[in-house]
């Protein structure tokens, strides 16, 4: 038990990062970079093979005493709010480590610019390590939901993410799926998520498909993705079922459609169950 309590932990690195408290930091984190301390620089070769990577951080300002915490997004006098901190990504926990994948955008000496972390700026670095397609991928996953976006953009940032973390890059259909997606879950279903998603959407449009496949987990080897004929993406679910008619004439880049009023970029017809 003593070798067990003298675990020597040592950073080999710190973040670099425009928030400086914790309340400054989106959901989802900020442009960030790591610098590695001169005596870890021979631990960075060939780290370019990598187009991710898992960073480890010491949360140093972290309660170490809790575990049990209400999560983000999750109402206090909600039913089942409280959660075992082995239940949730809080960085209060008996051992305060920190676990981002990012996307590296590039590296200079010393400093690894990444695309987005959320940890403060100064935050110790305790380790990198390479994310594998080949092991760390498992398209299968499943969560049961755990609170909801303080907003209806804040749901659309983290719906971009996933689609371009399965596509591989923002494109017009892939944002056009974003906002249909965004538009069901937000207005329609309130964010009360089914267990299983069941999806039908046009067979042509495969940058569509792959945004839809990336945010629902749904396939068609699951049987809960149908390919269809026509500009239409239709949602079965409990209360109905949702035909997203795609405009004609949309937005031809990202951003454009990203932007867009709803009515610019569909039509939506519930057929209701009683």
């Amino acid at each position: 038990m003593d070798e067990m309590s003298a675990w020597p932990l040592r950073p080999i690195g710190i973040v670099r990062s425009g928030a400086r408290e914790r309340k400054q930091m989106p959901p989802l984190g900020m442009p960030a970079a790591v610098e590695v301390f001169p005596e870890y620089l021979p631990g960075l070769l060939h780290l370019e093979k990598h187009s991710h990577i898992w960073v480890l951080a010491w949360l140093d300002g972290a309660e170490r005493d809790l575990l049990q915490v209400v999560p983000r997004g999750v109402r206090p006098e909600e039913p089942g709010s409280l959660h075992g901190v082995f239940a949730v990504r809080s960085p209060a926990r008996p051992n305060p480590i920190g676990l981002t994948a990012t996307r590296v955008l590039s590296i200079r000496g010393p400093r690894i610019e990444v695309a987005r972390l959320d940890f403060i700026d100064g935050t110790p670095v305790v380790d990198l390590k390479p994310y594998f397609a080949s092991r760390d991928l498992i398209f299968a996953a499943a969560n049961t939901q755990i609170g909801r976006p303080a907003s209806r953009e804040n749901l659309r940032e983290s719906l971009v993410e996933q689609a371009v973390n399965f596509h591989g890059e923002l494109c017009a259909d892939l944002a056009l799926a974003v906002r249909v997606f965004e538009h069901f879950r937000w207005e329609v279903l309130g964010m009360k998520d089914p267990p299983l998603w069941k999806v039908a959407a046009p067979w042509k449009r495969g940058c569509l498909l792959d945004a839809l496949m990336g945010m629902t987990r749904a396939s068609p080897g699951r049987g809960n993705l149908c390919l269809v004929r026509g500009p239409r993406i239709r949602f079965d679910h409990e209360t109905g079922i949702y035909h997203y008619l795609l405009a004609s004439d949309p937005p031809r880049d990202a951003a454009a459609t990203l932007a867009a009023q709803d009515h610019e970029l569909f039509t939506l017809r519930a057929i209701r169950r009683i």
